[in-house]
């Protein structure tokens, strides 16, 4: 009987585990950070600066149905939010970004470099 009531208990906390995480990335997130990191020499610090300052402007919505909403000056995003045990999230199979200490960090790689960027909860 011990045996069970142990059993019973570790996977209460398992459970327990698995349904905090999802529930706290459920909501909207707008931009914190930008870095934008791009060669010196393909670009222009203005450039620079107007690339960041269009990031800003980008929002994700994630309700309960783990539908993700990722709207930016190009266009919305709309696809089925999947998380990985080492927080990477997919939208419809395709890697969006990391889900990593109560943020959401994306990663866009260009051939003028890369632009990181960090979402908190609104």
């Amino acid at each position: 009987m011990k045996k069970y009531i142990l059993s019973f208990v570790a996977f209460v906390m398992l459970l327990a585990a698995c349904t905090e995480e999802p529930d706290s990335i459920i909501g909207n997130w707008s931009v914190d950070k930008v870095n934008v990191q791009f060669d010196e020499n393909r670009s222009t610090p203005e450039l620079v600066k107007q690339i960041g300052e269009m990031e800003k402007q980008n929002l994700v919505f994630i309700n309960t149905d783990s539908i993700l909403v990722f709207k930016s000056l190009d266009g919305d995003l709309r696809g089925r939010l999947s998380l990985s045990s080492d927080g990477v999230m997919h939208v419809n199979g395709v890697v969006f970004g990391q889900w990593k200490e109560g943020q959401i960090i994306t990663r866009d790689d260009s051939p003028l470099g890369e632009i990181v960027v960090v979402y908190r909860k609104m």
